[in-house]
C-alpha cells in the first residue's frame, strides 16, 4: 500500500469543504485591508499608530482562532457528512523551520529595501509579480500532491492578479497590500463554491452510516 497516496486522499478529502480557503482569505483580506487603510492614514499620525496595533492585534487574533473556529464548523458541517478525520500531531522539522525563517527574512528586507528606494513606483511592480510568483508555485504544488483541481485555478488567478497590481503601478507597499487583498477575497470566492458544492454532493449521516 502506497501510504503517500492514502495521506494524500486524507488531506484531499479534510480540504474538499472549502473552510480551509475561507479562513485564510479572511486573514488575508484583513490584513491587506488594514495595511492599505494604515498607508492612507499617513505616518506619524495618531491613527497610523492604532491602525497598526490593531493590524497585529487582528493578525494575532484571527491566525490563533482561526484553528479553533475551523475545527468547530468541520464538527458541525463536515464531519456529519464524512465521518471525523484527524492526522498525527506535525512533526517539526528545525532545518526546514530555518530555511523558512531565511528565506522570510530575505523577502522581508528586499520589501523593506524597495518600500525605502525614491522609486518605489518602478520597483514596486516587483512586488505583486514575485509575490504572485510564489502563490502560484505554493498552489500548484499542494495541487499536484493532493489532486485538488480548484488550486490549479487559483495558480493561474494569482499570476493575472499580480501582474494586474504591477500595471496599476501603485508602489511597493500599496502593492503589497493589493495583492493580499485580492488574493484573500479570491480564496473566500473559492471556498464558498468550493463548501456550496460540498452541501450539496454530501448529505448528513445518521448514527447507523445510513445517508
Amino acid at each position: 500500500m502506497n501510504t503517500q497516496n492514502t495521506l494524500n486522499r486524507a488531506y484531499a478529502n479534510w480540504i474538499k469543504d472549502g473552510l480551509f480557503e475561507i479562513m485564510g482569505g479572511i486573514l488575508l483580506t484583513g490584513v491587506g485591508a488594514l495595511r492599505a487603510i494604515i498607508h492612507f492614514a499617513g505616518a506619524k499620525t495618531p491613527a497610523y499608530y492604532w491602525l497598526s496595533a490593531g493590524l497585529l492585534i487582528f493578525m494575532f487574533v484571527v491566525a490563533g482562532g482561526s484553528g479553533y473556529v475551523g475545527k468547530r464548523l468541520k464538527a458541525r458541517i463536515t464531519y456529519p457528512r464524512t465521518g471525523f478525520t484527524a492526522f498525527k500531531p506535525y512533526k517539526y522539522n528545525v532545518k526546514k523551520i530555518l530555511v523558512l525563517i531565511i528565506l522570510g527574512a530575505i523577502l522581508g528586507g528586499t520589501l523593506g529595501f524597495l518600500a525605502t528606494q525614491l522609486n518605489q513606483q518602478k520597483t514596486g511592480v516587483f512586488v505583486p509579480i514575485g509575490l504572485s510568483i510564489i502563490a502560484a508555485i505554493s498552489f500548484t504544488y499542494a495541487a499536484q500532491r493532493v489532486g485538488v483541481r480548484r488550486l490549479y485555478y487559483l495558480a493561474a488567478v494569482s499570476i493575472i492578479n499580480g501582474f494586474l497590481i504591477a500595471a496599476l503601478g501603485v508602489g511597493v507597499v500599496l502593492g503589497l497590500s493589493f495583492f493580499y487583498l485580492s488574493i484573500g477575497l479570491v480564496l473566500i470566492a473559492s471556498g464558498c463554491v468550493a463548501l456550496v458544492q460540498f452541501l450539496r454532493t454530501h448529505e448528513l449521516v445518521d448514527m447507523n452510516g445510513k445517508s
